[in-house]
């Protein structure tokens, strides 16, 4: 009898902690489907699929596959493709999303909008606004990301790939002459946490004077994804991301949309595309912010580090217009004026010394002639000793 107890004891024990080991384990082991993840706090943050892939959005008319993202997709996301057709998530069935297209839109720039958002005193940090004093801040919500064909690992805590394009964009930035700020903060590890930690850093760049902020990623789908080709040139494509939910959404996407525009009149299928998604991605905090997927873990770090330097020419292009486009092409016109005046100062200065050496003009036309003579002759003389041998 007492054996049965002791039995039913171990028996009740075991199956409580198998019952509680199985609860531990949903979050864990469950499908990255938009109806596994519920609450506004784990979507603030769990952003990633993690086990089960990746998203596939489908048009739900003809069933082709409109984009591919390891972001959670959610009903009412929407998504601007690379050639500006405008969809909307109707609904969400495991990892395939089917979205609806509206048309396509028109992202032709909005009659100045940041002097726009300026004068309506959204921005009152940016003190410096008519003037157009902007810093731009470079950081990384996911400083873990890696590129595995140049890296070896999709992931590496002490810092990863991301980094140093992180550190490509800005270098490309300065070289347009535009200050920026930027934080290595790795936020690690990629967990529920990052996006709390990150967010006291654009905390602390914008009390630094930072008021333009970029989140540098990358995405996590196949490689041939996020690659397309550019004046004859494969690269690896940018892709924006925009939170809708914060009170900025309005201005972020509107931010992102021109400088879309901006970056395809420079580069175009530079830019992927624009993906309007469920969070705020700490855009909530300032209006000119944007996540920047620059790629996939399965394309070269190279190759997005190239990607974001052309990205910055746009981003140079944009906020300060059509003038930096013809500084630059002034800087060229000045160099080549430049190097024609140092070669026909070369070649006056030749003709003064042999005036002077020679003791007039005429002595010195004569040395000149003879030189050529001399020089045309032993070059007459060498080709028909090569065709000699090549014969």
């Amino acid at each position: 009898m007492k054996v049965n107890k002791h039995i039913n004891l171990l028996w009740l024990l075991g199956s409580t902690i198998l019952c509680l080991t199985f609860l531990l384990l949903i979050p864990i082991t469950a499908d990255c489907s938009a109806e596994a993840v519920q609450g506004e706090t784990i979507l603030e943050f769990h952003d990633h699929c993690a086990d089960s892939g990746y998203f596939i959005m489908k048009d739900v008319d003809d069933g082709s596959v409109i984009m591919m993202t390891a972001r959670l997709i959610h009903v009412d996301d929407e998504y601007i493709t690379g050639n500006n057709t405008h969809y909307i998530v109707e609904r969400v069935e495991g990892n395939t999303a089917w979205a609806r297209s509206l048309g396509d839109i028109d992202l032709s720039q909005p009659p100045d909008i940041l002097g726009g958002i300026f004068k309506s005193g959204m921005l009152s940090q940016l003190t410096q606004a008519e003037n157009r004093d902007f810093t731009i801040a470079v950081y990384h919500s996911h400083g873990a990301e890696s590129y595995v064909p140049s890296d070896g690992t999709e992931s590496i805590p002490e810092g990863g790939g991301i980094l140093d394009v992180g550190e490509a964009f800005v270098e490309a930035l300065e070289e347009n002459g535009l200050e920026v700020k930027h934080s290595p903060e790795t936020h690690v590890p990629h967990d529920a946490g990052a996006y709390n930690r990150s967010r006291r850093t654009v905390e602390e760049l914008m009390q630094d004077n930072a008021n333009v902020f970029f989140d540098v990623h990358r995405d996590a789908v196949p490689a041939e994804e996020y690659k397309a080709v550019v004046d004859d040139d494969q690269i690896v494509q940018i892709q924006f991301v925009v939170g809708r939910q914060n009170q900025n959404v309005e201005v972020n996407r509107q931010f992102a949309e021109s400088l879309k525009n901006a970056t395809d009149k420079l580069y175009p299928d530079l830019i992927k595309g624009i993906f309007m998604a469920r969070g705020s991605y700490n855009q909530d905090i300032t209006p000119l912010a944007l996540l920047l997927e620059v790629g996939t873990h399965e394309n070269t770090r190279e190759g997005a580090e190239e990607s974001v330097a052309l990205f910055a020419d746009a981003v140079n292009y944009y906020f300060a217009g059509p003038e930096a486009q013809r500084a630059q092409e002034a800087v060229g016109g000045t160099a080549l004026r430049t190097i024609l005046w140092v070669i026909l100062i070369a070649l006056l200065a030749t003709g003064l010394y042999l005036i002077i050496s020679t003791g007039g003009i005429e002595e010195a036309r004569a040395k000149i002639s003879h030189f050529f003579q001399k020089e045309f002759a032993e070059f007459k003389g060498r080709r028909r000793g090569d065709s000699g041998n090549d014969e």
